[in-house]
């Protein structure tokens, strides 16, 4: 006889903390926590390396460089990390929290810091748990969602890293200003404290079985049913497509998942066998180049030419910024017409904002407003590429499985695939400065908007020739039906 307390209870809340809202919410607050984290203390170090480290003022710029450059490489190195350990872990949940960790970790460090070498080691930490949001984040977001809601899910994300940014900087700037050190980190820590609770809330519910199977739409793996095994599966990503497809049976086993089990698994880097991926990798490269040089060259000019304040040219950011609030009906839009089309449109547009860009050159109220509808253009266009290269790794994976049932074996790479997104994002976040500022300082802004300009137009070539998945032939849509 079993006795009534011997029975598993459900955890409290269960379908709330398991849902996918819920889910969302916590990825988004953690996007926004980080972004802001890291804005916040971009008006204090300068300060906090003169008065609290005893840099001197002329150093202090070259001091600022090197944690940026720390933050940069620590983004790096710990993106495949974290990707490898999330796909490796049995909860997502467990990086996701050592991330926050880090985070929690670097701020300490950034309160009682009195020497350089202890900013540098919280600046370190700051990149890991960059590393740790964005891997984990928007993997347990391609675990949870539907595949064909992913782009709207992803717009999500995007208001909570732009605001992030934008908040950060702007909010940090003014609390410190009107109450001094200490009381700026008030608002990080309550965010810390929320991010906590979240995080330890939240209940995994993954759309995927173990065998790498999509369950939310069980037709779905019926789709390419004659691509059996690893060897199927190398022959088809090397161009030799046709010729499996001759050898398989033409209706399939009655167990479609059936599969070698000595047959060797692919990896993650097999993804770069289809232009898809590499396409993704260079358009979120780009993204995070653009959005980088905009920040890197912007204030300066816009001080210079307008005459404003620091203050002032900090603001015009919201411009670029508007267009992220309306993410949700932008991811929307891109699922209905795939990515191609506004993936080319995003970035012929950023190209023609920036070459514009050239034409203001006077403090009057008509080249404001010209400025400002470019920042608007441009802004638009980053949340455009930010979405779809985001969206394009889920949907990369989830092709190749619903195509390969099991080709990756019992763990799906869905991280390790985020983990090298972030790695591109992060090198479009160190090559942004160097370029845009190095050609402004040599040849000048008119140089450097042009510059930048066919760096988009260019891009927009490999997006419009695989930047999504190809269209399905009638042939092939007859097939699946019968």
């Amino acid at each position: 006889m079993v006795a009534m307390g011997d029975e598993q209870q459900d955890p409290w809340l269960l379908k709330l903390r398991s849902s996918e809202g819920f889910t969302v919410i916590t990825v988004c607050i953690a996007i926004f926590t980080d972004a802001f984290i890291y804005g916040m203390i971009v008006p204090v170090i300068p300060v906090a390396l003169v008065e609290r480290v005893g840099a001197r003022p002329e150093d202090a710029q070259s001091l600022i460089s090197i944690l940026l450059a720390v933050y940069g490489a620590s983004l790096l190195t710990g993106s495949p990390l974290f990707g490898y350990f999330a796909d490796q872990c049995k909860l997502r949940r467990v990086p996701f929290v050592l991330g926050l960790i880090a985070l929690l970790v670097s701020t300490v460090l950034f309160i009682v810091a009195r020497s350089f070498p202890v900013l540098v080691i919280a600046r370190s930490l700051q990149g890991l748990s960059a590393a740790a949001v964005w891997v984990v984040g928007l993997a347990i977001i391609a675990d949870t969602v539907p595949q064909e809601r992913v782009s709207e899910v992803m717009g999500q994300t995007t208001i909570g890293l732009t605001w992030g940014f934008l908040f950060g900087p702007m909010i940090g700037g003014i609390v410190y200003e009107k109450f001094g050190f200490y009381a700026t980190f008030a608002i990080p820590v309550f965010l810390i404290i929320l991010d906590v609770a979240l995080r330890f809330a939240l209940i995994e519910h993954s759309r995927k079985s173990t065998a790498g199977e999509v369950n939310h739409n069980p037709s779905a793996s019926q789709t390419y049913d004659t691509f059996r095994s690893t060897r199927e599966f190398h022959a088809a990503s090397s161009g030799d497509r046709e010729q499996s497809e001759e050898r398989s049976p033409l209706l399939g086993s009655s167990n479609p998942h059936v599969e070698n089990p000595s047959a060797p698994k692919a990896t993650i880097f097999h993804l770069l066998r289809s232009p898809r991926m590499p396409v993704a990798l260079v358009a979120s490269l780009v993204m995070a180049l653009v959005f980088s040089a905009l920040e890197t060259t912007l204030p300066l000019f816009i001080m210079e030419t307008f005459h404003w304040s620091s203050g002032g040219a900090g603001l015009i950011f919201i411009a670029s910024s508007v267009p992220s609030l309306a993410g949700v009906y932008i991811g929307k839009g891109i699922e209905r017409a795939g990515n191609r089309i506004p993936g080319v449109s995003a970035l012929l547009g950023c190209a023609a904002a920036w070459i514009l860009m050239r034409l203001v050159t006077d403090n009057t109220i008509p080249q404001v407003v010209l400025l400002i509808s470019l920042l608007l253009l441009m802004g638009l266009g980053i949340v455009v590429i930010e979405i779809i290269s985001m969206t394009e790794v889920s949907l990369i994976i989830d092709d190749y499985e619903t195509r390969f049932p099991g080709i990756f074996g019992d763990k799906s790479p869905v991280a390790q695939a985020y983990a090298m997104f972030n790695m591109a994002y992060a090198g479009g976040q160190l090559l942004g400065p160097i370029l845009a500022g190095g050609v402004r300082v040599q040849a000048g802004w008119g140089t450097m908007t042009l510059v930048l300009g066919l760096v988009c137009a260019v891009t927009a070539l490999p997006v419009g020739l695989w930047g999504g998945p190809p269209p399905v032939s009638p042939e092939v849509e007859s097939d699946n039906r019968v």
